[in-house]
């Protein structure tokens, strides 16, 4: 198996490569999430799914925008 791979992200579809292999070099990893952030964003999209990096900033603003309210 490849150890970077081109996945499509489920909730924008936008191409990026997983990088499941080496998850220390994900993209995710350079998104600082607390975790209320994490929970809601598995509340609020397909769990156990990869997300693109702009898709996890945007949830990240949504639940700050939601929490506000």
């Amino acid at each position: 198996m490849e150890k970077h791979y081109p996945v499509e992200c489920p909730r924008c579809g936008t191409a990026f490569a997983c990088k499941v292999n080496s998850v220390s070099k994900c993209d995710c990893m350079y998104v600082d999430l607390t975790p209320l952030e994490l929970q809601y964003i598995r509340e609020n999209t397909e769990s156990g799914t990869c997300l693109c990096m702009n898709c996890l900033m945007e949830l990240k603003k949504a639940y700050h925008q939601h929490s506000s309210e």
